[in-house]
């Protein structure tokens, strides 16, 4: 248990550091409250809990809940391990042991950012679908929301991950051409067949180099 000057000391560095440094949405802060007081202030290094019993103790809904908690596990602030019927085994990092000394917010950000999936959490799906602005990412076509689908630039079959330095909204014709294949070969195809003019073309591969040094990033709604 926590004496009264360690939980102060503690408390302070979650209001003061942690939750500005990382831009904290305030599901999120209760959601580390919540585990944090399961964990640490009840003397346990993990507790086994489910996201329907976090999301009712907590008062939020169980979508809520389980996108808060991909968002703390993206900037490290907790794990969650060995999964079963009964929930996960839940542990919670300190602010000292997330932030780290020298660690910069805009290096904190960066990284929580780039390890949240882009194709399963409904508001990064989202934010992915509000970057591209109702355009293919290839052909440049206007495509309603409802119409668009999400894409892996470098396929997962070839090693690519779910962040949204390589995930891209695109319309189903170009979703089901592309299926596998690089997208500067297909961009190329898509150039040829007159889909796209020079301009466009140039602009499209310079978009991939963009992507993939994570200049295209995301917003997520607070």
């Amino acid at each position: 248990m926590y004496k009264q000057s360690s939980l102060a000391r503690v408390l302070r560095e979650m209001e003061y550091r942690l939750f500005p440094t990382l831009s904290f949405e305030p599901v999120e802060r209760v959601l580390y409250y919540f585990l944090f007081a399961r964990t640490h202030l009840a003397g346990l290094r993990t507790v086994r809990l489910s996201l329907p019993q976090i999301a009712k103790a907590t008062h939020c809904s169980c979508f809520l809940a389980r996108h808060a908690s991909l968002l703390l596990r993206a900037k490290g602030c907790v794990r969650a391990s060995h999964s079963n019927k009964t929930g996960s085994l839940w542990e919670v990092s300190l602010p000292r042991q997330i932030l780290g000394p020298g660690r910069r917010r805009a290096q904190l950000r960066r990284s929580a950012f780039d390890a949240l999936d882009c194709s399963t959490d409904r508001l990064a799906r989202l934010a992915i679908l509000r970057r591209e602005r109702g355009f293919c990412f290839y052909c440049l076509q206007r495509v309603t929301r409802n119409a668009m689908v999400l894409d892996h630039v470098v396929p997962r079959v070839r090693g690519g991950g779910s962040s949204f330095r390589n995930v891209v909204a695109c319309c189903p014709e170009c979703n089901f051409k592309k299926r596998t294949r690089r997208a500067a070969g297909f961009l190329r195809d898509i150039y040829r067949s007159g889909r796209l003019t020079a301009a466009e073309f140039a602009q499209r591969l310079a978009a991939l180099t963009r992507l993939a040094r994570g200049q295209l990033r995301i917003s997520l709604p607070r």
